[in-house]
């Protein structure tokens, strides 16, 4: 089943920028970017924590998590826009492509919220092709993936966001609680991230 969650989640991909390391804690994942004067890392929430073998997608105590950057150039010309415009920028081009890429209208909804942080938001889901429920085996039923739902930040000049599907089997606001909680594991440095510094302090 969950080779066919990723095919799903993997499906809408595109020009995504890979965590340049990853830092391993008791409890969590934390994907580190030191990208030209922009550094930060996002820590989010696992015990389990499995590589998918598909670059930015993970498996966090059963949950299918995809997370993307992505540098402003790829979907805005304009230096100068407001968050608000930032992420409906990303949002309109990124839902372009896929309707031109798969050929077919994609539902989507775009709300801005605050984190429990106080970090500004953007909460976009997308209803995904009607898909069938696959055939029983004696241990498996492909679960069709319903929606995809992001929480979407900006650091700087890049877009950060967490992607989870949501299953027929899943209740939505759980999964959204689950983004808006990961997205305050956000955090951005002045400096460029020492890794092997961040890895001791966060496993001492």
């Amino acid at each position: 089943m969950k080779q066919f969650l990723i095919i799903i989640v993997l499906f809408f991909v595109s020009n995504m920028l890979p965590a340049q390391n990853l830092i391993g804690t008791p409890s969590s994942l934390i994907l580190v970017y030191n990208y030209p004067k922009t550094y930060f890392y996002l820590q989010l929430k696992g015990v389990d924590k499995k590589k998918t073998g598909k670059e930015n997608v993970f498996i966090l105590d059963n949950q299918v998590v995809q997370v993307k950057t992505l540098n402003r150039v790829k979907f805005s010309k304009d230096e100068n826009l407001s968050f608000v415009d930032f992420i409906t920028a990303y949002v309109d081009w990124e839902k372009n492509y896929q309707e031109e890429q798969f050929s077919m209208s994609i539902h989507s909804k775009l709300v801005f919220l605050r984190s429990n942080k106080g970090r500004d938001i953007g909460f976009w889901t997308y209803d995904m092709p009607m898909v069938s429920p696959g055939e029983k085996t004696d241990s498996t039923r492909i679960t069709p993936v319903q929606k995809q739902l992001f929480v979407l930040a900006r650091i700087k000049d890049y877009l950060v966001g967490i992607n989870c599907p949501l299953l027929a089997t899943d209740h939505l606001e759980t999964i959204k609680s689950y983004l808006v909680t990961n997205i305050d594991g956000l955090v951005e440095s002045n400096n460029e991230i020492d890794v092997e510094k961040l890895n001791k302090l966060m496993n001492k």
